[in-house]
């Protein structure tokens, strides 16, 4: 029996299609059909969608006008066939062994949603997803159990396609951040979930190479959507404990955790990227974080406070130029190398610990290779190249300098785990170097399979 339906929509993937497609052909069961919904693209897309689609029978392409990934996806769903949908991004793969996975918990649980767990893997970030891991080791799976809360990864879960019909549940048109809502309007039904932790998925992180994606950048638009998804699933749960007791009062355990969830939710999708966001977008953040304080128990805020110590909770930065004359650290920036520019600057404007200066000389601001993207950075300093580095120890902001000679593109948590590990200012060079090796030591024994703590 043809089980699984495999739906992936693509916007301009040629880079990464025929790896996610790959993945599916060398599946251990062949018994799944896979749809490609090609969003609008104008690179090869298409020829790498049908020349698969001629050679397996079970592969279908699909063309729709450029309406972003939720109507492709939604797409996918009204022409599947099968008892299960499992969405793919582009990038995506699935080990061997994945689908067969799903239809072996299927047998043993009769779920209506199969959650595994995801491997995120990129030049910058490289690490199971803790969230998934939990719930995948979980034979069932109460629908308040706060660990679905940060369980928005489409690609490891697979649900059962009634689900869709029955509930009448589509993905809805948001500019981003639109998954939660759309499996927590599933999970709120009370549908059965289980765990699998067979199933994997490996998310391909694309940061460096190829910047963020508009879904990731922290507009004013995305904060928007972000703060209505949020919003709806506050009201999901209220509802969900009015109909069980009879009575609400914001201080519940599961709505504590939708509020947590929220505040972690706004400072690593949109806070933790502050120089991409501008003052509009930065006092809606500041809005949407006074809305759950009503709510919020101190204890909470505490542990929030605790989990992000580097960022100066409760403290928010509205002024930028506030934010730039109050630096953790002051970075030279030394490069010599004009091909590293790009993938080391965007490795350090995608740490997870923003507040920094960078100083930067005329000629190596002013090179062709220096990224438009980053000019407008209201943390970066200028100076002539003349005594350069002279005056920028002079002026810089904070006592903890460092330079950067070594272009390689940083892991995401350097700043922060350096920020976080309180050492005096004349060492903040040493334990920079310190961590910066010690985590790129790591991936490299990650890459070859070899697994630390």
């Amino acid at each position: 029996m043809n089980r699984l339906s495999i739906i992936i929509p693509v916007y301009n993937g040629e880079k990464y299609l025929e790896k996610t497609l790959e993945s599916l052909v060398t599946q251990t069961v062949e018994n799944f059909e896979v749809i490609i919904v090609d969003d609008g693209s104008t690179d090869t897309t298409a020829e790498i969608s049908k020349k698969y689609c001629d050679e397996y029978n079970d592969f279908f392409y699909i063309y729709q006008e450029h309406m972003g990934v939720y109507a492709a996806r939604n797409k996918g769903i009204e022409k599947a066939k099968y008892e299960y949908l499992l969405f793919l991004d582009c990038g995506d793969l699935l080990t061997d062994g994945s689908v067969e996975a799903i239809f072996k918990c299927s047998d043993e649980n009769d779920a209506d949603v199969i959650t595994g767990r995801c491997w995120r893997n990129g030049d910058i970030e490289y690490e199971y997803d803790k969230a998934l891991d939990i719930i995948a080791t979980m034979p069932e799976v109460e629908k308040l159990e706060s660990w679905l809360l940060k369980n928005s990864e489409l690609g490891a879960k697979a649900i059962r396609k009634k689900i869709f019909d029955l509930y009448d549940i589509r993905f809805l048109d948001l500019t981003a951040h639109g998954e939660l809502l759309f499996i927590m309007q599933i999970v709120m039904k009370g549908v059965k979930l289980s765990g699998c932790p067979e199933l994997i998925l490996e998310k391909t992180v694309k940061h460096i190479e190829d910047g963020y994606s508009q879904f990731q950048m922290p507009t004013y638009e995305n904060l928007r959507s972000a703060a209505f998804v949020i919003s709806e699933i506050f009201d999901m749960g209220k509802d969900v404990i009015i109909k069980e007791t009879g009575n609400f009062d914001g201080d519940e355990s599961y709505i504590q955790e939708i509020i947590f969830m929220a505040y972690q939710f706004f400072i690593d999708n949109f806070y933790r990227m502050y120089w991409y966001m501008d003052k509009k977008t930065l006092e809606l953040m500041k809005e949407e974080f006074e809305k759950y304080a009503q709510f919020v128990r101190p204890e909470r805020f505490k542990k929030l406070q605790e989990n992000n110590a580097d960022i100066r909770l409760p403290y928010i930065y509205i002024d930028k130029e506030e934010a730039a004359s109050e630096p953790e650290f002051t970075i030279f920036f030394d490069l010599t190398d004009e091909n590293e520019y790009k993938p080391f600057l965007r490795s350090l404007y995608a740490q997870t610990y923003p507040f920094f200066e960078l100083m930067v000389s005329e000629s190596r601001f002013n090179s062709e290779f220096f990224p438009d993207e980053f000019r407008k950075m209201e943390n970066i300093v200028v100076l002539p190249d003349k005594n350069f580095h002279t005056q920028a120890r002079k002026l810089a902001k904070s006592r903890k300098c460092f330079e950067i000679r070594n272009g390689a593109p940083l892991d995401r948590r350097v700043l922060r785990e350096t920020a976080l590990s309180k050492a005096p200012a004349f060492l903040a060079q040493y334990i920079f170097t310190q961590k910066r090796q010690t985590l790129s030591a790591r991936k490299t024994l990650k890459d070859k399979g070899l697994n630390i703590s």
